[in-house]
């Protein structure tokens, strides 16, 4: 099963809730090539949204983008919750992309925004629209899937991830997700074999 085009390296979504042109406006068009950078390391590196440490140096490397500069962007990203950051001080900081973003326009609109330009805008979880901690756990197990496998799935698949979101406590679900993501896992069939192996499911109401 191959990931769906939406979500490789860069969550398309973003590209039309008019963010690039904000940051362009606010900060400078080198806002949104750094900004963008950012969620490709983030998307590559995590599941869903997390820390991650970026080198300054590396960053001018790939964008182009003076390292001075580069500082004076993160600031203006996390005074306006772009972004949260810790060792600001450091060449090597840490940093996660803010959940939710700060965006201007609707869910739906961007979803119509999405189809307009070819693609499905579905009902598949945009990536940074929403906190994760504060979904219900069904919600977050399908999150985690799409993360991982992409944004199609049947109405089989659906049954398996209640079964899981009712079997097993949520950190487990997620350190077996995780797993699967880091191994390059290609079937949900190896997550819940993982779960099976990780101990007994929980009773209801656990």
């Amino acid at each position: 099963m191959n990931r769906d085009p939406l979500w490789i390296h860069f969550p398309r979504w973003i590209q039309e809730s008019g963010v690039p042109q904000r940051l362009a406006d606010q900060i400078g068009l080198d806002a949104w090539i750094l900004f963008r950078k950012l969620i490709e390391l983030d998307c590559d590196a995590n599941l869903t949204p997390d820390w991650l440490p970026v080198s300054i140096d590396d960053l001018a490397r790939w964008t182009a983008v003076d390292p001075g500069r580069i500082l004076l962007i993160l600031d203006r990203l996390e005074e306006s919750r772009w972004i949260e950051r810790t060792n600001r001080e450091c060449e090597i900081q840490n940093l996660r992309i803010s959940c939710p973003l700060p965006i201007e326009i609707d869910e739906q609109q961007i979803r119509r925004q999405i189809t307009s330009h070819g693609a499905s805008g579905g009902r598949f979880i945009l990536r940074y629209m929403e906190d994760l901690a504060f979904m219900e756990k069904i919600e977050r197990v399908i999150y985690l899937y799409q993360m991982l496998f992409g944004a199609k799935f049947s109405p089989r698949i659906v049954e398996d991830l209640e079964e899981i979101a009712n079997s097993h406590p949520m950190e487990v679900i997620y350190q077996q997700f995780q797993e699967a993501f880091q191994k390059k896992a290609k079937t949900l069939a190896w997550i819940k074999s993982r779960l099976s192996e990780a101990g007994p499911p929980q009773s209801p109401g656990e």
